[in-house]
Formats: C-alpha cells, sequence, structure tokens
C-alpha cells in the first residue's frame, strides 16, 4: 500500500497530478484516485488507502474548502497525526485546519527549489520515516491575524458532517483495536421459552454487531464460549449475559455486561415487558441491551458525541441541529427541535440526539412541563452513555434553577470533557446567580481560550460587564474583537453595549449598518439583537421587514386590541398560555387594558389549582414576571388571599432572578405596585431610571402606564414624572436616529 495520500477537489487535479509526480520522483510510493481500479468501489479503495496512508497531503483551495470529502479526508488525517497540508490559491484551510501550518504552492510550478514545496516535502518525508512529531500549530498571533470570520456559525456544520464521511474509521480506537464482544446464549429459565429466548438472543447479538465500534463474536463461537468460562476471558474483552422468564403475559429479561480482564460487572439492569407480538418483543429488549451498552464501550469511554456509533445519515442530521443550536440561531430552533426528534425515532439510543434535544427544548420553551421533559431527555442520554459529558450538561441546563443539582451535573460534564465550553457557559450563569461573581468571569475567561470568537459566551461575558456597570471592559472587549478581525461579533457587542447605555439610535444604525450586506446566517444574529431596541423605539414597520411576526394575534396585541383575546384563546390551553414565552405577560396585558380581570382570572384557575402549582407551572425563572400581573386579576375580582400568596412566592423567588441591578428592581417595583407598598415600588422605580432603565418592550411596554402592575402607581405624580422622562429619552432617540430605510 502507498506511503502517501492526496487529498483534492477535482478543480485541482492537475496541481495533484504534479505533487504526485514530485513526491514519486523523491522515491515515495504515492496514491490518488486517478489510481483508483474500475473494479474496486469507489468510496471503499479511498477509505482503505487513507487509513494505510503514513502521510495525507491535502490541497487546500476555494472548491476544496467546499468539498465534504476534502474536508473528510482532512479531519481524518488530522485526528491521526498525519497530515500535511498545502495552499493552492489565497483560500485559507477551514476552521480547524487553519490552525496548522500549511505549504504556500500559489506559485509552484514543479521545480524542487521552492520554499513551499521543500516545506511539504520534508514533512511529507518525515512522516514516513516515523521523525516527525504531531503538525505544528500555528502561533495563536499569527493564526488570528490570518482569521476571517466566513460565517462562522456554519462551519462546525460542515465540520462534523466531514467526519461522517469516513464513520468506520472514524469510528474505531486509535490504535484500530475494537472491544471485541462475546453475547453468551440467554438462559431461559422455563423450557417452554426456549425458541422466544433464543429470538431474543440472536436479535440482540445482531444489533451490537451493527456498531461499527464493537467486534462481535459469531453465534457458534459464543455457544462455545459459554460452556468454558476460561476460553471466554481470553476470546473477549466483554461478555453480555442474560436470563429470561416469562409468567403470564409478562416477560422479563435480567441482562448484565461483564469485563472479562478482572470480572467487573459494568452494567445490569432488568426489563419487564408485556408479551403481546412475540417477535417486537425480540427486537424491543434486543435494542433496549444494546442501547445501555453502545454508550458504556464506545470509544474513549463515551465521553464525545463522536464516540458514540451511528449511522452517518442520523450523524448528519444530528450534527446540522446541533450545530443550529450551539450558534444560537434561534430562526432555526424549532427546526432543529424537530431534526432531533427525527433523530431519537430513527435511532432511540444515540445519547447524543436525546442530550441535545434536551438542550433544544430547554431553549425553545419555557415553563415547568418543558423542563420536565428536558430533564427526562437528558437523563436518558446519561442513562445511554453514562460518560456523555454532553448528557451531564444538558441536565444542568434543564435543572436551571435547581441550585446544587443543576450545578453538580454541569461539574461533572466539566470533569467528563474540560473543554465543554457549553458546560462552562452554564455552570458560569449558575455560579453567577449564587452571587460569585469572580467564579463566573473565570470561567467566561476560560471559555474564550478556546473559543475566542464565540459570540454567546463574548456576550455573556459583555452582559456580565454592563450589569456591573463596568462599561470600560466591555469596550475593551470589542476592541479585541476588532483586533482578532471578527467585525461580525464586534458589530453584535457594539450593538448590545449601545443598547445598555440606553443609545438606542446608536444599536440600530450598528445593526442595519451590517445588516443590508450580511449573509442569511448572520442576518437572523442580527435580526435578534435588533428586535429590542426597534421594539422600544415602536418601529413596527422595519422590525416586521427584519423578523415577521410568527403569530396573527401579535399585531393586536401591539395596538391593545382585545380581539387578540379570542385568537389566542383559541389556539392556547391555559397552561399554554401562561407559559408561551412573554405570552403571558403581553396577553395578559392585553385583558386588564380591556377590563377583562374576569377572564384572566379564568385562565388562572384553569391552567392550576394553587398559586404554588401556578409559580410551579410556569417556572422559577418566570414566576416574578408573571406573577404580579395574574396576581392583579385575582385582586380585581376579589381574590384577595389568593393574590397575596401569589405575590410572596413571586418576590421569594425575584432576587434570584438574572439581569441588571436596574432589570431587579423593577422586577421587585411591579410586585410591591401590586401589593400596595407605594413608596417602595416608586423608589426602586425612580433608581432604576435614573440609572438610565429603559422598558425593554418585552415583557414592559415602553409605556410604563400600559404596565398593569405598574400602573398601579398612576395616582402618585411621581410615576408620571418617572413615565415622562422615559417617553421623552425615546423621543429623543427617534429624532436622533431620523428616517431609516431597511435596504
Amino acid at each position: 500500500m502507498a506511503d502517501v495520500f492526496i487529498s483534492y477537489a477535482r478543480d485541482d487535479q492537475a496541481m495533484a497530478r504534479r505533487v504526485a509526480r514530485a513526491l514519486q520522483a523523491e522515491g515515495m510510493d504515492v496514491w490518488w484516485d486517478a489510481d483508483l481500479p474500475a473494479h474496486r468501489a469507489y468510496s471503499e479503495e479511498i477509505e482503505r488507502n487513507l487509513e494505510v496512508a503514513k502521510a495525507v497531503v491535502v490541497i487546500w483551495s476555494a472548491p476544496a474548502a467546499k468539498s465534504q470529502w476534502v474536508r473528510a479526508e482532512a479531519d481524518f488525517a488530522r485526528n491521526a497525526g498525519k497530515i500535511v497540508q498545502a495552499q493552492v490559491d489565497s483560500t485559507l484551510p477551514p476552521i480547524p485546519f487553519n490552525q496548522i501550518q500549511c505549504a504556500n504552492l500559489k506559485s509552484w510550478r514543479g521545480g524542487g527549489s521552492h520554499a513551499g514545496w521543500s516545506k511539504l516535502r520534508g514533512s511529507v518525508r518525515a512522516l514516513i520515516t516515523g521523525e516527525a512529531a504531531a503538525p505544528q500549530r500555528i502561533g495563536k498571533e499569527a493564526w488570528w491575524k490570518q482569521r476571517r470570520f466566513q460565517a462562522a456559525a456554519g462551519v462546525l456544520v460542515i465540520a462534523l458532517l466531514a467526519a461522517v464521511w469516513l464513520a468506520p474509521q472514524w469510528l474505531r480506537s486509535g490504535d484500530g483495536k475494537r472491544p471485541v464482544v462475546a453475547v453468551l446464549p440467554f438462559e431461559s429459565l422455563d423450557k417452554r421459552d426456549a425458541s422466544l429466548v433464543a429470538g431474543i438472543w440472536e436479535d440482540t447479538r445482531q444489533a451490537l454487531s451493527r456498531n461499527p465500534q464493537l467486534l462481535v463474536l459469531g453465534p457458534n463461537t459464543s455457544e462455545q464460549l459459554a460452556e468454558d468460562g476460561k476460553t471466554a476471558t481470553r476470546a473477549a474483552d466483554y461478555l453480555v449475559e442474560a436470563s429470561v422468564r416469562s409468567a403470564g403475559d409478562r416477560v422479563k429479561v435480567s441482562a448484565n455486561l461483564v469485563r472479562t480482564e478482572d470480572g467487573a460487572q459494568m452494567w445490569s439492569e432488568s426489563f419487564d415487558r408485556r408479551l403481546d407480538d412475540v417477535f417486537q418483543l425480540q427486537q424491543q429488549i434486543a435494542g433496549e441491551i444494546e442501547g445501555r451498552i453502545r454508550g458504556r464501550l464506545a470509544k474513549r469511554g463515551g465521553t464525545l458525541p463522536q464516540h458514540i456509533a451511528t449511522t452517518g445519515e442520523i450523524y448528519a442530521l444530528y450534527s446540522e441541529a446541533r450545530a443550529n443550536i450551539r450558534n444560537r440561531r434561534m430562526n432555526k430552533y424549532d427546526e432543529s427541535r424537530k431534526q432531533l426528534q427525527e433523530v431519537v425515532r430513527r435511532d432511540p439510543n444515540f445519547a447524543p440526539g436525546w442530550a441535545t434535544l434536551a438542550v433544544a427544548k430547554t431553549f425553545f420553551g419555557s415553563g415547568n412541563d418543558v423542563d420536565s421533559a428536558a430533564e427526562a431527555d437528558a437523563r436518558r442520554a446519561i442513562a445511554l452513555a453514562p460518560n456523555l459529558a454532553a448528557g451531564h450538561a444538558a441536565l444542568g441546563l434543564a435543572l436551571g434553577r435547581k441550585g446544587p443539582a443543576a450545578k453538580a451535573a454541569l461539574e461533572r460534564a466539566l470533569e467528563l470533557d474540560p473543554n465543554d465550553i457549553e458546560a462552562m457557559n452554564w455552570l458560569a450563569n449558575a455560579v453567577s446567580m449564587e452571587g460569585d461573581q469572580k467564579a463566573a468571569a473565570q470561567l467566561r475567561d476560560r471559555i474564550l481560550e478556546i473559543e475566542p470568537l464565540w459570540w454567546p459566551a463574548i456576550l455573556n461575558k459583555v452582559n456580565a460587564l454592563t450589569n456591573i456597570g463596568d462599561l470600560s471592559a466591555a469596550e475593551e472587549e470589542i476592541a479585541r474583537l476588532e483586533k482578532l478581525g471578527d467585525s461580525q461579533s464586534a458589530a453584535l457587542i457594539s450593538m448590545h453595549v449601545a443598547n445598555r447605555k440606553g443609545d438606542l439610535s446608536t444599536a440600530v444604525n450598528i445593526g442595519l449598518e451590517r445588516y443590508r450586506s450580511a449573509p442569511a446566517d448572520e442576518r437572523a444574529m442580527l435580526g435578534n439583537l435588533l428586535f429590542s431596541p426597534l421594539a422600544q423605539l415602536q418601529m413596527f414597520d422595519i422590525l416586521d421587514k427584519i423578523s415577521p411576526p410568527p403569530s396573527p394575534w401579535i399585531p393586536y396585541i401591539r395596538r391593545n386590541d382585545p380581539k387578540a383575546i379570542g385568537m389566542f384563546e383559541a389556539q392556547f390551553e391555559p397552561r399554554q398560555f401562561w407559559t408561551f414565552g412573554e405570552l403571558g405577560i403581553v396577553g395578559a396585558r392585553v385583558y386588564l387594558l380591556n377590563d377583562q380581570a374576569a377572564g384572566l382570572a379564568r385562565m388562572y384557575h384553569r391552567a392550576a389549582n394553587s398559586p404554588e402549582e401556578f409559580a410551579k407551572l410556569v417556572g422559577k425563572a418566570r414566576i416574578a414576571d408573571v406573577g404580579p400581573i395574574a396576581a392583579l386579576a385575582l385582586k380585581r375580582t376579589g381574590e384577595q388571599a389568593e393574590a397575596r400568596r401569589l405575590l410572596e412566592i413571586a418576590l421569594e423567588n425575584a432576587q434570584e432572578e438574572q439581569g441588571s441591578p436596574e432589570d431587579q428592581q423593577v422586577r421587585v417595583a411591579r410586585i410591591y405596585a401590586v401589593q400596595g407598598k407605594t413608596e417602595e415600588a416608586i423608589g426602586l422605580l425612580s433608581s432604576a431610571v435614573r440609572r438610565g432603565w429603559i422598558p425593554p418592550y418585552l415583557p414592559i411596554h415602553v409605556d410604563i402606564a400600559l404596565d398593569p402592575p405598574l400602573a398601579e402607581l398612576n395616582k402618585d405624580p411621581r410615576f408620571e414624572v418617572l413615565r415622562q422622562q422615559i417617553l421623552d429619552h425615546l423621543k429623543k432617540e427617534r429624532a436622533e436616529l431620523g428616517p431609516v430605510k431597511l435596504n
């Protein structure tokens, strides 16, 4: 077999031929697909030669960077530590290959003295002779000088998809040795069940055999090993054993996974199923056993998603959804959630699919019902793959406000994968809520060491800085991004900082200037950040062109039109009404501004039987915001005790909410206002406005007289003064912005 494999895009065939001939002239054995035998399968031959080659030369160009085959071959070579890179045009290697040295062959015409060719030839020879260390990484400063954003939100999808094309090689352990598993004949505890037990055994063995990470011994060998325990320990790394007992219309299977090296029991579980369809039962139990074993015997213990086997098609679907979520493409959350539901439907034992589905549910929905569903999915992922870091991270996110339990899950994720940036991000949020801002800052700095341009972490860091009023440090972060050449993230963060300063016109100008020429993915992110300042300025004509209203009742809610009530009552059950985004606040506002407190109180009672149940429904993260408006409806319908208890619960949770100090002050002020504590409420509201607080529009209307809880203060003349200060500021910002054109 050849020592050198050449990976290239079809457009670069002439250069590939030149490189091949030059290396052959140096006495090296080279394979490229021009040598492909006519009688061999294309992908099989490529994979075979790629795996055995000692050096893989990847020729990068604009077409190569877009080729999934080139990326897949490069990814395999990088992981195997045998990649040698060359660029033949001005295109830099894509992430993560741009962190490895790359020979420049742009001006090479085949001569032996060319500097780029000498570099490539020397690297290839060193790998062949075994003298090479791991591929040399470019220094951080040099790499970031080369960096161009190139739609970073989409790069992760391509990088992950690339691995799928080489699934069999990619799934094998680094030394090529796969765990050997013997599925011993299952024991029938009742002779009458012999055929059933044999069927379950064979289905289990076949299910495990489909996993390319495992070498599963055949049935004849397994039967012989069952008779000789000593031979079994020498022939297999792991034994799968099971006993089956039936009783009436029930079947109970007890299964074990044993490591032969020391006899340790790696896993044990019992399955109790109803015997309706014998063949379906056999397949179901076989699938259950396979699922519990797959993650435990996965490469490197199943720590990372790419270590756990599934089909290439399913992994491609999963990786696309995961990339959308990791890059916070909010406009694709629903699509990604549906993709992940399809992933776990087609492969119910693929633990990473369940873990990421839990994250998608947490991001997409709100309320206790959603949290419970997300938690169940995360726990299923962990049951399938106990060492999957993403499963523990998803559990920590789903547990949310459950303090120590959430924190412990996130810390476990980082024990398993110290570089899991999502787990670090969510743990930073958790410790921040506990008041440990120093630990949160350290975690965010660690994230940015690993992923300097991951904008969710950057935004969280800047948000924390602005929350404590450290705007100079926030500006330094913007300068850092600009120095690294990441103009997109710099623009996003500049918008955020301007918005936090109350400089809405600047935030809109920055966003629209970039939006006009931005690609689709960047437009989606810009649209998310433009939403708040455009809504605060009441510029819905522009806002609706950027983000069309997803529901027909939204324009009616904006006008507080009572027609909205019938529309969303027809669409939502009461429990959904209170937990669907901000509808429980803005929709409730429409009820109260149209003297329909009784209707809102009915929605409350149909959703919950007590204040405690209502708080559990909407979740700790939202009860401080939703509680006051629901309590106001109860007060107006004479249910004083119910309202009083609901406000007490809201106040208990208000201090746990994240956000700026001003947001916290207004959150508590709304509760005090409904409780009738006017002095306390006015004091907090005055402090927030004095420090530059502007209502976010969602959930609090920019005209605070249209927020029913705060409007309880309208008899106090100080309230009207504060209201006018806010409205005057917004008027000034609109004047500074002037006429706006989207195109």
